[in-house]
């Protein structure tokens, strides 16, 4: 019982720091000991392995949303202006 406690404990330990560096690991601002860390915490963690997939997800809307050309406010004007006319 003492050793299933201690190791719920261990578990959360790295839960909660996982969750903290998960940034610096997408960033990969962290050293190779860490990333493991990380990694080995997420391949056990279902609810790490979410968080990290949405925050994958949110980089790569990210930077598709900074790669789309953005129209600007007067060719905007001029063609709301056509359909009208």
């Amino acid at each position: 019982m003492i050793r299933r406690l201690l190791e719920r404990r261990r578990f959360m330990r790295e839960h909660r720091w996982t969750h903290a560096h998960l940034s610096g690991y997408l960033d990969q601002d962290l050293d190779p000991g860490e990333r493991e860390r990380v990694e080995e915490h997420v391949g056990l963690c279902p609810q790490c392995r979410r968080v990290l997939a949405t925050l994958r997800r949110t980089l790569a809307d990210l930077r598709d949303l900074a790669a789309a050309p953005r129209p600007n406010l007067a060719d905007g004007i001029v063609d709301r202006l056509r359909d009208e006319g």
